[in-house]
C-alpha cells in the first residue's frame, strides 16, 4: 500500500538524516550520561529509530505540503496536483537518502572507540523490547478506542470528538478536499493560525489508502511510542539504571494525583464502603475534578487521545534536549575545572572563553551536525506543534546559560523565529494574529497567589513534581560531594521553565490552553521520576558487596517497600481515569463516510465551495473535505479566530439578510459560499442575542434546491448563487 511505504520513507529518510548528522551515538550517549560505561546498557537504536521517524514525519511531511501548494500554483486539477506533488515528495526523500547512507558509507569506521559499545544481555533486551511492546499496546488502546471505523461509519468517543472534529475535517480536507490555500475548516475565509502540518500528514495517508482512522491513529502511536522511547533513553543516560525506562509510559499514562483521595472519601460520605467506593469508581462514567476544568480531563490519558500531535511536539523536546545536553555537562566540567584557579577564571570560562560560544576543535560528538538536526527540527516545528517550540525554546534558552558553544542555541532560536514569522504570514496574516503575550498570573487557579498556586499544582500533579525535586536535590548533593558535574540537576530547573511560563503569560485567546506547557514540565519531570524509582529498586543491588550482611536485607526490604508505596499515590488516579476514559467513552458519536450528504458534495461540489450549516462540530458534513463559514465557534476561537464578530454575520446570513436577498447573494459571493445546508439541526439552534435565525420560508422561495435526502436526516442541499 502506497500509504505504509510514505511511512517507510520518512523512517528511511529520518535513520539516514540521523546518522548523518549524529554519526556516533556512543559519543552522544557518553557526552550526557554520567559516567560512559553507562552507553553500554542502551542500543544506538532507542536514539536512531525513534529520533528517525520523528525527524521524518517532520521533513517530510513539510516538503510534501510546500511542493503541492506551489503545484497548486502552478497546475489546475487538484487530484493531480496532490499526486504530482506526493511523487516529488517520495522521489526527493529516496534521492537524499541514499546520498546520506552513500556519505555515511564512506566514512572510516572508528576504531578503538574508548565508549564502550551495547552489552547485549539477554536482560538488557527484555527491558526495552518488552517496554516498547506494551508501550505500543497502550498507545493502540487509546488511539484506537476512542477513534475508529465501523464499515462506513466514524466513531469518536464521547471525551474526544470535541478535538477530533476540527483535527477530522483538517484530514479530509487534504485527502477528500483540496486545502490550498489552507484555512480552517469550521471557519472559512480567515486563514488558518492552527498548527495544522499533522493533520496534513495524515490527510496524505489517507489519501493514499488507509482509512480515515488508521490515517490518523497510526501516526499518533509512532509518535507516542518514539517518545516514550526518547524520555525512556534520557531516563535511563541520567540515572545510569536500565529499568527507569520501564516507568516512563507507566508515569506518563497513569498520571500523579491526590484526586483518588478526595474520589475515595466523596464515596465513604455517601455511605459506601471502602471495597463499595473503589467499585463505584471504576464505574464512574464522568471525569472527576476538584480543580477547575479537571471535569474536562485535561489531565488524565484523554487528553493523549484528544491532541493527537501533542505527543510529537513533546518528542522534538526530547530530541532537541538530549543533542543539547553535552554542552551543559561539558560547561559544568569545565567550572570545576576552573574553580580551582578562583572566580574570575570560572567568570571567564563561562563567559569570554572560545568554547562557551563556539563548538570545540575536531570535536567527536559532530557539533556541527548536531547543530543542522537542531536547526531542521526548530524550522518544522511551528505549523506542527507551535506551544511545543515555545516551550522548547524557553528550555533551551535556560540551558544556553550554562551551556558551552552558545552560537548553536542562537541558530535554533534565529531559525524558529525566522520560521514561525514566514510561514504564521503565509497562513494568517502574521505572527501577531497567533501570538499575543501577555502577562497573566495564576494559570486557571481561583486562588492566585503562591499559596494558591501551590496548592493547586499539589491537587493536580500530585507527588510528581515533589519526588522529582527531591531526586534532583538528592543528585545534586551527590555530585557536589563527588565533586562531579551537576548539569542534571541544572537541567531539571530548565524542565520547570514551561511550567512557570504557563502560570505568569497567556499566549493565546484561552488561558487554558496553557495547559500544553504544564504538560510538556510534567512528562520532562517524569524522566527523573522514573530515575527516583529506579534508585529505589536497584539501591540495595548496587550496594550489596560494600553493606554488612548485617545491614544488606533490612535496607533492600526498606528500599523496596518504599519504592512500592510510592506506585499507589504516583499511579491510583491515574487507574481511576482510565476506567473513567474507558466508561465515558463507550459512548459515541458517528459520521458516516458514505452518507448521501458526503457522496453527493463529493460529486457535484468543488473543494474551494464554501457552505452554510449549521454550526455543526463532529458531523459527516466535514468528511466531504468541505469548509463550513461557521462551525463550532469553540474550535475556531481556542485557534484564534474572531468568533464575536463571525457570530453575528451568521446570524444576518441565516435571517436572509433581514429578508435582503440581493445583499444576501452579493456577501455569499464575496465570501465564494455557494451552498447553504438545511439539516434539522438548523432548526434547533439558539438565536443570536438580537432574536434572529433560520429564516426558512424567506429563503426557501429565494434559493434553489439542488439536492434532498429523504434517507440522511432529512437534509436538504440550496444553491445560492
Amino acid at each position: 500500500m502506497l500509504a505504509v511505504f510514505y511511512l517507510l520513507i520518512c523512517l528511511l529518510w529520518g535513520l539516514s538524516f540521523i546518522r548523518l548528522t549524529v554519526p556516533d551515538v556512543r559519543r552522544l550517549y557518553a557526552a550526557i550520561a554520567p559516567s560512559k560505561n553507562v552507553a553500554s546498557n542502551i542500543p544506538d537504536e532507542l536514539f536512531t529509530v525513534p529520533a528517525g521517524f520523528v525527524t521524518g514525519i517532520l521533513c517530510v511531511g513539510m516538503f510534501n505540503y510546500y511542493v503541492t501548494s506551489v503545484f497548486a500554483k502552478l497546475m489546475t486539477g487538484n487530484d493531480f496536483c496532490k499526486k504530482s506533488g506526493i511523487l516529488v515528495t517520495l522521489a526527493f526523500f529516496i534521492v537524499m537518502s541514499c546520498i546520506n547512507a552513500g556519505i555515511c558509507l564512506k566514512r572510516k569506521p572508528i576504531e578503538n572507540s574508548p565508549i564502550p559499545r551495547y552489552d547485549r544481555r539477554i536482560t538488557s533486551i527484555l527491558i526495552y523490547s518488552v517496554t516498547l511492546l506494551v508501550s505500543t499496546c497502550l498507545a493502540t488502546f487509546v488511539m484506537f478506542y476512542t477513534y475508529r471505523m465501523n464499515g462506513s461509519v466514524l466513531m469518536a468517543g464521547y471525551s474526544t470528538f470535541s478535538d477530533l472534529s476540527p483535527h477530522t475535517a483538517m484530514m479530509s480536507s487534504f485527502s477528500k478536499g483540496f486545502n490550498f490555500p489552507t484555512q480552517y475548516m469550521h471557519f472559512s475565509g480567515d486563514g488558518i493560525q492552527y498548527h495544522f502540518f499533522f493533520y496534513f500528514f495524515c490527510g496524505m495517508l489517507n489519501y493514499l489508502g488507509l482509512p480515515l482512522d488508521w490515517a490518523l491513529n497510526l501516526p499518533s502511536i509512532i509518535v507516542m511510542v518514539s517518545t516514550f522511547a526518547l524520555a525512556g533513553l534520557l531516563a535511563v543516560l541520567f540515572s545510569r539504571r536500565r529499568i527507569s525506562f520501564i516507568f516512563i509510559p507507566l508515569l506518563v499514562l497513569f498520571r500523579s494525583s491526590f484526586n483518588f483521595v478526595d474520589q475515595i472519601k466523596d464515596q465513604t460520605a455517601a455511605g459506601k464502603s471502602f471495597p463499595g467506593a473503589v467499585r463505584a469508581i471504576f464505574q464512574n462514567d464522568a471525569w472527576y475534578g476538584k480543580t477547575p476544568f479537571d471535569d474536562w480531563g485535561i489531565w488524565s490519558v484523554n487528553v493523549y487521545a484528544n491532541q493527537r500531535h501533542l505527543m510529537l511536539g513533546t518528542a522534538c523536546i526530547l530530541l532537541l534536549v538530549i543533542l543539547m545536553t553535552p554542552f551543559v555537562r561539558r560547561m559544568t566540567i569545565s567550572l570545576i575545572k576552573s574553580g580551582a584557579e578562583g572566580v574570575g577564571a570560572s567568570f571567564r570560562q563561562m563567559f569570554a572563553s572560545r568554547e562557551a560560544w563556539l563548538w570545540r576543535k575536531e570535536d567527536p560528538i559532530r557539533p556541527l551536525g548536531i547543530l543542522i538536526l537542531s536547526c531542521i527540527i526548530a524550522v518544522t516545528m511551528p505549523y506542527f506543534h507551535g506551544s511545543a517550540l515555545i516551550a522548547v525554546l524557553l528550555i533551551l534558552a535556560f540551558m544556553a546559560l550554562l551551556s558551552e558553544s552558545r552560537l548553536i542555541y542562537l541558530a535554533i532560536a534565529v531559525c524558529s523565529v525566522v520560521s514561525s514569522v514566514i510561514q504564521s504570514q503565509l497562513f494568517s496574516g502574521g505572527a501577531g494574529k497567533i501570538l499575543s503575550l501577555k502577562r497573566q498570573e495564576g494559570f486557571v487557579c481561583t486562588d492566585k497567589t503562591f499559596a494558591g498556586e501551590t496548592e493547586y499544582l499539589i491537587k493536580v500533579t500530585g507527588l510528581t513534581l515533589i519526588i522529582g525535586i527531591v531526586y534532583a536535590i538528592v543528585l545534586l548533593v551527590r555530585d557536589i560531594m563527588k565533586d562531579k558535574p551537576i548539569y542534571r540537576s541544572l537541567i531539571f530547573i530548565c524542565f520547570l521553565i514551561p511550567l512557570f511560563f504557563a502560570f505568569r503569560y497567556q499566549v493565546t485567546l484561552e488561558m487554558l490552553a496553557n495547559h500544553k506547557f504544564i504538560q510538556f514540565t510534567l512528562i520532562l519531570v517524569d524522566i527523573f521520576v522514573a530515575g527516583a524509582l529506579a534508585e529505589l529498586f536497584c539501591l540495595p543491588v548496587k550496594n550489596k558487596k560494600t553493606c554488612r550482611k548485617a545491614l544488606f536485607i533490612p535496607a533492600q526490604i526498606l528500599s523496596i517497600l518504599v519504592a512500592v508505596c510510592m506506585f499507589i499515590p504516583l499511579f491510583t488516579t491515574g487507574v481511576f481515569e482510565w476506567c473513567t476514559y474507558i466508561n465515558v467513552n463507550r459512548n459515541r458519536l458517528n459520521a458516516d463516510t458514505k452518507s448521501e450528504l458526503v457522496e453527493w458534495i463529493e460529486e457535484n461540489t468543488s473543494p474551494d465551495d464554501v457552505f452554510l450549516t449549521p454550526a455543526w462540530s463532529y458531523n459527516r458534513f466535514f468528511l466531504a473535505g468541505r469548509p463550513a463559514y461557521f462551525g463550532h465557534p469553540y474550535y475556531a476561537m481556542s485557534a484564534g479566530h474572531d468568533t464575536i464578530k463571525r457570530d453575528e454575520i451568521y446570524y444576518w446570513l441565516l435571517s436572509g439578510c433581514n429578508g435582503n436577498i440581493d445583499e444576501f447573494v452579493r456577501y455569499c459571493k464575496e465570501r465564494n459560499i455557494r451552498y447553504l445546508v438545511e439539516d434539522p439541526e438548523i432548526f434547533t439552534q439558539v438565536s443570536d442575542r438580537t432574536g434572529r435565525n433560520y429564516n426558512a420560508v424567506y429563503l426557501r422561495e429565494h434559493l434553489t434546491p439542488v439536492a434532498y435526502f429523504y434517507n440522511d436526516n432529512f437534509t436538504t442541499v440550496y444553491k445560492i448563487w
